[in-house]
């Protein structure tokens, strides 16, 4: 009888986009992408029993990256959506220029801050008021509400939002 079992890393999953940085590898600016990959024992190459993980931000241009720690995941995840605001048109440039800052400062990173006014280099994205995708605004209202209730907007960036929103 022949067994075939091991262990590893599989296959690395893209959790999408945290904060624009420069990188310190390729020298771009562009939106590091949280990465998140799982270790599992195989058995005839089939994963069978998961024994950890690792996430990372990696840059997408030339996949250089930075392992987290426990204590830094939850910053990544409010930063996420704090860029996933910005997309959205919920959060305005400045106010999202100061949270990156602050967010490398934070992280310990601040040499990965983007020069200023490059930040938003987020690709293709959407301007602030402006209906994302085509949405209808009551689609925009209620990811404005998710991302309040979630703390990533305060209640004064809620509000202006939901102007913006309304067009009051």
């Amino acid at each position: 009888m022949v067994l075939i079992f091991g262990w590893g890393q599989s296959d690395a999953r893209d959790l999408g986009e945290v904060a624009p940085a420069l990188c310190p590898n390729c020298h771009n600016v562009v939106a590091l992408h949280r990465v998140r990959t799982k270790k599992a024992v195989s058995l005839f190459f089939v994963p069978v029993m998961p024994y950890g993980g690792d996430d990372y931000l990696l840059c997408p241009i030339c996949r250089h990256g930075l392992q987290l720690t426990p204590v830094q995941k939850p910053q990544v995840e409010t930063m996420s959506h704090a860029t996933a605001a910005l997309r959205h048109g919920l959060t305005t440039q400045e106010a999202y220029v100061t949270q990156v800052a602050a967010f490398w400062a934070q992280m310990g990173f601040a040499s990965y801050a983007p020069p200023a006014p490059a930040a938003p280099a987020l690709g293709p994205g959407v301007a602030p008021g402006s209906a994302p995708g085509g949405r209808s605004p009551s689609a925009q209202l209620d990811d404005l509400a998710k991302l309040h209730a979630d703390g990533v907007l305060t209640d004064e960036e809620y509000r202006a939002a939901v102007k913006r929103i309304v067009g009051v």
